[in-house]
């Protein structure tokens, strides 16, 4: 390993306030898809259009929305699935 690496200091007891004011990493309120290969993407109109064109989904009717909870049985599931396959959430929730 030769790669040299930029040392980020953790934020100072101003910078606490601020993240927290602006309600951390993420601002307001966003609401995110998963893809089964654990891709993340901010849920939008568009991104929904443009994922219902890219699998030629004709019936929206015929879409599952699956909400899931887990804990660190199904993490664990989802880090093994993870470094085994490309459909991760399929694997581990259907």
């Amino acid at each position: 390993m030769t790669t040299q690496m930029t040392y980020v200091a953790p934020p100072t007891r101003g910078d606490e306030k601020l993240v927290a004011e602006e309600g951390g990493i993420v601002k307001g309120v966003v609401t995110y898809m998963v893809m089964d290969d654990l891709v993340v993407t901010p849920m939008s109109t568009i991104s929904s259009i443009t994922l219902l064109n890219k699998f030629n989904v004709k019936e929206v009717g015929s879409l599952d929305e699956k909400v899931v909870s887990f804990g660190v049985n199904e993490a664990v599931k989802l880090l093994n699935a993870s470094l085994q396959s490309k459909k991760v959430l399929s694997d581990v929730f259907l």
